[in-house]
């Protein structure tokens, strides 16, 4: 079936399409979306119709599959959330992805105090923060695993006192 051929049988069988989808819906947004999900997939499969007579019967066997698939989905959605007593933000949540937003923020807050401490210990922190491990630092520095650890140690520290300043004199504590 060509592109041609194919739109001109859905023009003509709209109409029919839509009050089918309104009688299995029960209101027009929602025929109006399985009628255009109907044409969709109608269109991406418009090659297995070999007989363009068939065109009425076949878009309609789409969109009434379309409609009882969409029903079985809703049905098993309602069902686990009635067996794990879970909300709706379930379902919309477990694809999401971790915002680390506030990881980023706490990043760029220990980087800018371990800055007040001194270029080579600030070096070998910054490599350690982005996930780099001791042996790592200590190849790209060219200096000894030993030297790292009390580099990072000494920043940690130093920030630890820094923080415990900022916050005395901000009178948080």
């Amino acid at each position: 079936m060509t592109n041609q051929s194919f739109s001109s049988a859905l023009t003509l069988n709209y109409n029919y399409l839509f009050h089918f989808a309104r009688k299995l819906t029960g209101n027009d947004n929602d025929a109006q979306d399985l009628v255009q999900n109907t044409s969709l997939k109608a269109f991406r499969n418009r090659e297995k119709l070999d007989d363009v007579r068939n065109f009425k019967a076949w878009i309609t066997t789409i969109l009434y599959n379309i409609f009882v698939s969409d029903y079985h989905k809703r049905r098993r959605r309602q069902e686990l959330l009635a067996t794990n007593g879970k909300s709706d933000a379930y379902f919309y949540n477990v694809s999401s992805c971790v915002n680390k937003g506030y990881d980023n923020l706490k990043s760029e807050d220990l980087l800018s105090l371990a800055r007040k401490v001194g270029r080579k210990s600030f070096e070998a922190f910054e490599l350690y923060l982005v996930g780099y491990s001791y042996q790592e630092i200590a190849d790209m520095l060219e200096i000894a695993i030993g030297t790292v650890k009390s580099r990072i140690n000494f920043v940690r520290s130093k920030i630890k006192d820094l923080y415990q300043h900022l916050s005395f004199a901000d009178g948080s504590r």
